[in-house]
């Protein structure tokens, strides 16, 4: 039973998971700049203590859902006899979660120890977490990538969908402003992915 409801919702995932760690974000609030001083930071942090936990939270409940439509995608590839490419989608959906896991960790642990902590070693841990950024990053390009794929050499997905996990990689792994352009794309493609694989599971 647990089973056939993870793989008739389970592709929603992405869908869930996107929408909760954009709303972690507005929970969030204002977001400090590292050209700030160590207690400009502290105090942002020391004033917003419950919004950015809360944020941190809702970002850790959508890397789960994210884990979820991650392997539920991983499967749908194997049954197409794709073995490699399902087991990629799994690894870099492995990476991704991981790296918005540590993200949200840094922000709980930023709010949690905002009374305890020194300004100075606040700001480092800000820093740190402003930067860290490229487990979640590289994660989920590679896994826009291999559904991309997938669906290029399968009738898992449209190949116009493919089209379109390729250039979002492409795009978002290219260190220039194309980066943001590539991240916005690859959120189109996991929306659309979770959509049309809920509409097919359906169906079956």
């Amino acid at each position: 039973m647990v089973e056939q409801k993870l793989q008739r919702y389970g592709p929603l995932g992405a869908i869930i998971g996107i929408a909760l760690v954009l709303i972690s974000f507005a929970v969030h609030g204002r977001w400090a700049s590292t050209d700030e001083s160590a207690q400009e930071i502290a105090d942002l942090y020391v004033q917003n203590q419950d919004r950015v936990f809360i944020g941190s939270w809702l970002a850790i409940l959508g890397a789960l859902s994210m884990l979820v439509f991650g392997i539920c995608m991983s499967q749908r590839v194997r049954e197409t006899g794709q073995q490699l490419l399902g087991m990629l989608v799994a690894g870099a959906t492995l990476i991704a979660v991981a790296g918005l896991a540590v993200d949200s960790t840094l922000r709980a642990a930023l709010s949690i120890q905002a009374d305890n902590m020194s300004p100075d070693a606040m700001k480092t841990i800000h820093a740190i977490w402003d930067a860290f950024f490229w487990p979640m990053h590289a994660g989920m390009a590679t896994l826009v990538l291999a559904i991309g794929l997938a669906a290029l050499s399968s009738g898992l997905l449209p190949k116009w969908l493919g089209w379109i996990g390729v250039v979002a990689f492409v795009l978002a792994m290219i260190p220039l402003p194309t980066m943001f352009a590539g991240i916005i794309l690859s959120l189109v493609f996991m929306v659309i992915t979770s959509l049309l694989t809920f509409k097919k599971v359906g169906a079956n």
